[in-house]
C-alpha cells in the first residue's frame, strides 16, 4: 500500500472534477481505493477519502447515474469501490452508445477514407493510400471486414507488408476472425515469393 500515491491521487480528484475530466477522476479513486488492496484505510487518510467520495458525489455526471450518494465509512472500502465500478462502468457504457445518426456518419467517412485510398493506390500512390486507410481505421469500431479490404487492396498492388501491418492490427481486434487468419497466411506466403 503506497500511502504517497494514494493521497497525491485522492488530491487530485477535485482538480479534475473542476476542469470537467468527471472520468479521469472517477479512475482516481477507483485506483486509490485498489491501491488499499482490501484493507481499511489508514486513519490519517480516511478524511481525504471522505472529501474525495463527497466530490464525485457532488458532480452532476455522477447524479446522472447513481441516485444516491455514497458515503464513506471505514472498513467498506471493497463496497465503495464495488460501486463505484459500477458507476464507472455505467458512464462508459454510455459514452460508448452510438445513435443510428454517428454510426451512419462514421460508417460514411470510412467509406470515403477507403475509395480514396483505392484511388491513389490505382494510381500508384502508394503513401498517400495508407494515409486514407489509415483514417478508415481511425473511425473503425467493430467492422473488422475493414482491415480485410485494406489488407486486398495493398496485396493487389503487391505492397504486402504494409498488407500484413493491417492484418496484424485487425487480428490484434479480432484474433480468431477467419477471414483475417487466411489473409495472413496468403500475404505472408505471397511475401516470402516475392522476397519483400
Amino acid at each position: 500500500m503506497n500511502i504517497r500515491k494514494i493521497r497525491e491521487d485522492l488530491g487530485r480528484i477535485q482538480p479534475s472534477c473542476q476542469r470537467r475530466d468527471f472520468n479521469h477522476a472517477l479512475v482516481l479513486l477507483i485506483s486509490s481505493l485498489k491501491e488499499l488492496g482490501g484493507q481499511r484505510a489508514p486513519m490519517d487518510i480516511r478524511q481525504d477519502f471522505r472529501d474525495a467520495l463527497i466530490t464525485i458525489c457532488s458532480d452532476p455526471i455522477f447524479k446522472a447515474v447513481h441516485a444516491t450518494p455514497i458515503t464513506y465509512t471505514a472498513g467498506k472500502e471493497r463496497e465503495i469501490l464495488s460501486q463505484l465500478v459500477k458507476v464507472y462502468q455505467a458512464i462508459v457504457g454510455q459514452a460508448n452508445k452510438e445513435t443510428y445518426e454517428e454510426a451512419a456518419a462514421r460508417k460514411l467517412k470510412i467509406d470515403h477514407a477507403l475509395r480514396d485510398g483505392k484511388n491513389f493506390l490505382s494510381r500508384g500512390l502508394v503513401s498517400d493510400a495508407d494515409t486514407c486507410f489509415a483514417q478508415a481505421v481511425k473511425n473503425y469500431r467493430d467492422e473488422n471486414a475493414l482491415f480485410a479490404m485494406i489488407a486486398r487492396e495493398f496485396m493487389n498492388a503487391k505492397e504486402f507488408a504494409r498488407a500484413q501491418g493491417y492484418l496484424k492490427f485487425g487480428l490484434k481486434q479480432a484474433p480468431n476472425d477467419p477471414l483475417l487468419l487466411s489473409l495472413a497466411m496468403q500475404c505472408q506466403r505471397l511475401r516470402a515469393q516475392a522476397g519483400r
